[in-house]
């Protein structure tokens, strides 16, 4: 956009719809604003993504380096059980001093701090629910709500937590398939590779759910 302005010759903004036009220094400034806070916002996201960039190329650094990943090696001689049953928690158990360590150099852990999931922060929040589903090949939207209400059970998540997360999960990492396929119009979608997106982001979430429990 141009600094100098012309009120006999509207100042098109450079870029933008064409019918934005400024044709004084009263809109100038007010465009002008906008656009300073449109850079602030997105430095300040940029920022952030470069962290969650750091954290999706070190995730579980610590898995494979001493001691851990003797450790791991000496678990997986048994089954791996699928997370939250009865056989996988009973494993930790067993194996107290490899969670404990893990805990303790990962943050993207409720465990790793003294408060729980109150000491987290938006990137935490971020690598620890996609850590979690990611122990799915795929993600439906039944094994994203089952999830999400076992880590609310296990770490105590307050309701408008539970439904941010479930929000997540079901807008950006899941589809109806098999016998409940999602329908885009006459055509049922029954999956979709991983790289494109959810066919459920923009849909109302708490009727996705119902119709889900109901099913149930």
């Amino acid at each position: 956009m141009r600094n100098q302005f012309n009120i006999d010759e509207p100042l098109v903004i450079d870029g933008y719809d064409s019918d934005i036009i400024v044709k004084d220094a009263h809109a100038l400034n007010t465009v002008e604003s906008i656009l300073k806070h449109r850079e602030k916002v997105k430095s300040r996201l940029l920022f952030l993504a470069d962290e969650l960039y750091k954290r999706a190329y070190h995730h579980d650094d610590s898995k494979l380096q001493d001691p851990e990943i003797k450790w791991l090696i000496e678990m997986d001689k048994e089954p791996r059980y699928p997370y939250g049953s009865p056989e996988y928690f009973d494993k930790m158990k067993r194996w107290d001093k490899f969670f404990k360590h893990h805990y303790k150099l990962n943050r993207h852990h409720p465990d790793h701090f003294s408060n729980g999931i109150e000491g987290m922060n938006l990137a935490d929040l971020c690598e620890y629910i996609v850590d979690i589903i990611s122990y799915f090949e795929e993600l439906h939207v039944g094994e994203a709500l089952d999830t999400v209400n076992k880590q609310a059970d296990r770490f105590r998540l307050d309701d408008q937590l539970i439904q941010i997360l479930k929000n997540t999960l079901i807008e950006y990492f899941t589809w109806f398939g098999g016998d409940a396929p999602y329908c885009d119009g006459a055509n049922p979608i029954q999956g979709k590779p991983s790289d494109e997106p959810s066919p459920m982001k923009g849909l109302d979430i708490s009727l996705i759910e119902q119709a889900y429990l109901n099913k149930k």
